[in-house]
C-alpha cells in the first residue's frame, strides 16, 4: 500500500518536531536563571543598615519639628474657637487668615520634608545598588547564569532556594574592602544635618 502525500508529510513532521522539542529542551536546560531579593539585601548589608539608621534620624528630627508646629497650631485654633463670639469681626477674620496661612506653611513644610527624605533615600540606596549590580554581574558570570531577576520587581511567587542569590550577594557585599567600593564608599548614607548653633 502506497503512502499518500499527506501521510508522508505527517511521518516526516513527527521526527522533525521531536528533534525541535529536544533542541528547545536542551537550550532551556542550559539557560540558568537566578533571582535576588534586593529589598532584603538593602536591609541586611552593613551599608544598608547604616543608611537606614541615618535616614531614620533625619526623619525623627523633622517629624518632631512638624509635631511641635502642628500642636501649637491646634492650640491656636482651639483658642480662637473659644473666643470667636467675643472678638470683633475684623479681629476674628484677621486671626483666621493668620491661622490659615500658618496651616498652609505647615503643610508645605511636610511636603518639602517628604521630598527631601525621598531624594536622600534614593541617593543613599542608589550608591549601594550600584555596588550590588557589580556583584550580581560577577556572580552571574561565575555561575553561567543567563538572567538574574529581582524577586520583588519580577513578581516571583515561588523560587527554589538554590536559585536564590540573596545571601551570597549580602555576604560578598559585606566582604568588600573600602577601596573596592569606589569613591562613593566615603558616603554610603545621607548626611545628617546638625542643628544650627544658638547665638
Amino acid at each position: 500500500m502506497k503512502l499518500t502525500n499527506l501521510a508522508r508529510l505527517v511521518i516526516l513532521t513527527i521526527p522533525a518536531f521531536g528533534l525541535f522539542a529536544a533542541t528547545a529542551s536542551v537550550a532551556q536546560a542550559e539557560a540558568k536563571i537566578g533571582y535576588v531579593d534586593l529589598q532584603r539585601a538593602l536591609n541586611e548589608t552593613e551599608d544598608g543598615r547604616r543608611a537606614k539608621a541615618q535616614l531614620k534620624t533625619i526623619f525623627d528630627r523633622k517629624q518632631k519639628e512638624l509635631d511641635e508646629r502642628s500642636t501649637a497650631l491646634k492650640a491656636k485654633i482651639e483658642d480662637l474657637n473659644k473666643k470667636r463670639t467675643l472678638l470683633p469681626e475684623e479681629t476674628r477674620l484677621k486671626k483666621e487668615g493668620e491661622l490659615s496661612e500658618e496651616m498652609k506653611e505647615v503643610q508645605e513644610t511636610y511636603m518639602r520634608h517628604q521630598k527631601d527624605l525621598g531624594e536622600q533615600e534614593q541617593k543613599a540606596t542608589g550608591v549601594i545598588l550600584e555596588r550590588m549590580q557589580r556583584i550580581i554581574s560577577e556572580i552571574a558570570v561565575s555561575e553561567d547564569l543567563a538572567i538574574v531577576l529581582d524577586k520583588n520587581q519580577a513578581g516571583i511567587i515561588f523560587g527554589r532556594t538554590e536559585f536564590d542569590l540573596t545571601s551570597q550577594l549580602i555576604r560578598r557585599y559585606n566582604a568588600l574592602k573600602p577601596e573596592q567600593k569606589g569613591a562613593a564608599s566615603a558616603a554610603p548614607g545621607p548626611k545628617v544635618p546638625t542643628a544650627p548653633k544658638k547665638k
